[in-house]
């Protein structure tokens, strides 16, 4: 039953001076002492607590203090308090939740996006990229334009043929711009490639690697916005799917 008790919350002082008062029934300070081998000297304070928590009872009689314990049934009715006042809490926490969740969603956005300028930048970006994911990892990329390529094809080729050693996959939703590239990554190993359904040409697109999320420009100023973020992320991979369902495998 002890450790019941010490499970309950009660101090390993309060459930000895309890179980001496059970065993004694009414009794003054000196025999709870000797029954549970406690001071004098804490064995107020530990009395007190446990008048409060109401498994004891105390009255006077010629001016001398007698203590008795509750019914062991009175420690379910203690429980119960404790549920109630815990279910309360939690109910009136939940209800600021979604402040607390806007600040911290807020925190992490401007702790976790970067911006890596120029096409150096972008680079970058993939360096890293690359570096983080593991073997079976799948990076997915939306709307690839033909303007990617511009100065750029050398770097991408040996980026894939990198990718690919690492045994990283990848799906890439090409512009139908982009015809020329996308036929060529099609034959690659560990790549998978499909058109977005509408044309339209594009000098923006998104890449995905985990929990972090590319949003990449190259018009006038080139640079890549990185958000490390695990419910953006998750955010974008929907966008991704959803695309992925409509996409063509040729274009007209």
């Amino acid at each position: 039953m002890g450790r019941y008790l010490a499970d309950l919350g009660f101090s390993d002082g309060e459930e000895r001076a309890y179980l001496a008062l059970l065993r004694l029934g009414n009794s003054t300070t000196g025999p709870i002492a000797k029954e549970s081998g406690l001071s004098r000297s804490k064995l107020y304070e530990i009395l007190e607590k446990l008048s409060k928590k109401g498994v004891i009872s105390h009255y006077k009689k010629n001016n001398i203090s007698y203590f008795a314990a509750a019914p062991p049934k009175r420690i379910l009715e203690y429980i119960k308090e404790k549920e109630s006042a815990l279910e309360k809490q939690r109910s009136d926490f939940e209800k600021n939740i979604p402040f607390l969740d806007n600040i911290f969603d807020r925190k992490i956005l401007s702790q976790e996006a970067e911006v890596y300028e120029g096409m150096e930048g972008i680079k970058n970006v993939r360096e890293m990229a690359l570096n983080r994911m593991r073997p079976g990892d799948t990076a997915l990329y939306t709307s690839i334009p033909l303007s990617a390529f511009e100065n750029f094809e050398a770097y991408w080729n040996d980026w894939n043929t990198r990718r690919i050693k690492k045994k990283i996959s990848a799906m890439i939703l090409y512009n139908q711009d982009a015809v020329k590239f996308c036929e060529q990554r099609r034959k690659l190993p560990y790549t998978k490639v499909k058109y977005l359904l509408q044309k339209g040409p594009t000098h923006t697109w998104v890449e995905i690697y985990g929990d972090i999320v590319a949003i990449v420009m190259k018009y006038q100023t080139p640079m890549s916005i990185v958000i490390r973020n695990k419910h953006v992320a998750e955010s974008f991979k929907t966008y991704f799917n959803i695309l992925w369902s409509t996409g063509v495998d040729k274009v007209k």
